[in-house]
């Protein structure tokens, strides 16, 4: 069966089978290491604004380490961000919620779930306090609490949030915000985990609706939302329709990246299976030895 793929960094979750948490990347440390040092030097006597500007440059930096997906070196920071917001903040100021969340990301990025769950409860807690229930930045704690609960195949407990999160999305920004497409790839993301493929297509087909509206109907977004849709379609025996997606998908991509872009190499691999498994096997083994010319510039 093909796989489906995701190849935006920028998408959160446009349909992946489960979060890799197993991160292997080989992360330098003495970078942050130094830059640790020369910042918590300067703690000594500081007065509360200086207090509070360091915190503000602890968090940017693991902001930008988390970016770099330098992540060991972003939990240091992050928890020297923490341990400066606690000496300096109220226990419920939002710049504790804020290194909260952020760390709780870390950690359950690096499968440390067990200390990140109580990091995204507590600043849950001090955004519904300080902000109220249907503020965007509890949906953003909710739906990071959503994700690693779908890391874990927690499926139960992370239906209600994202749909909660989704719910205060649309009624703070509006139908077509893109922080509600983000809310309904979670949401699609969730139901295909579970194969329940029948209730992941009317998610996915709203988010890409929406994408199509306010991003353009060649937008590489949209080539990577209809390449998912097809697999999806397959999987319900949708054929003609999960057809068209792969053809306007390749389309997309090809425009965009041109015909040799590994982009078009994951739209290709899915319709080499597709072609396969309807019985055309002449069309698969064209496309399939598109996919060898693509890899071959790549090796």
């Amino acid at each position: 069966m093909s796989r489906l793929s995701h190849p935006l960094i920028n998408k959160e979750r446009v349909i992946t089978v489960k979060n890799s948490v197993n991160i292997t990347r080989h992360l330098a440390t003495c970078g942050a290491r130094v830059f640790l040092i020369m910042l918590m030097a300067a703690l000594v006597a500081l007065p509360a604004f200086a207090q509070e500007d360091l915190w503000e440059e602890l968090n940017d930096k693991a902001s930008q380490l988390l970016q770099e997906r330098r992540y060991a070196d972003a939990i240091k920071v992050c928890e020297e961000a923490i341990a400066v917001a606690t000496d300096t903040f109220a226990p419920n100021h939002p710049c504790i919620a804020i290194s909260k969340n952020q760390l709780g990301t870390l950690y359950w990025t690096y499968g440390r779930f067990s200390e990140a769950e109580p990091l995204f409860r507590q600043a849950l807690s001090i955004y519904e306090e300080g902000l109220g229930s249907d503020h965007p930045k509890v949906a953003t704690v909710l739906q990071n609490l959503a994700d690693m609960y779908l890391a874990q195949d927690r499926y139960a407990e992370s239906e209600p949030l994202y749909m909660e999160a989704l719910s205060i999305y649309e009624n703070a920004f509006g139908a077509d915000h893109p922080s509600v497409i983000a809310a309904l790839n979670s949401l699609g993301g969730l139901f295909q985990d579970q194969a329940k493929y029948a209730e992941a297509v009317p998610v996915f087909e709203r988010a890409l609706s929406i994408e199509e509206k306010t991003l353009g109907a060649d937008h590489p977004d949209i080539a990577t939302s209809l390449n998912n849709l097809a697999t999806l379609n397959h999987y319900l025996g949708v054929n003609d329709t999960a057809e068209s997606f792969y053809i306007r998908a390749l389309e997309i991509y090809e425009k965009s990246y041109g015909k040799d872009h590994p982009f078009v190499a994951t739209v290709l691999v899915n319709m080499v299976d597709f072609y396969e498994e309807i019985g055309r096997k002449d069309e698969a083994a064209i496309f399939a030895d598109r996919v060898r010319q693509i890899q071959s510039r790549y090796q």
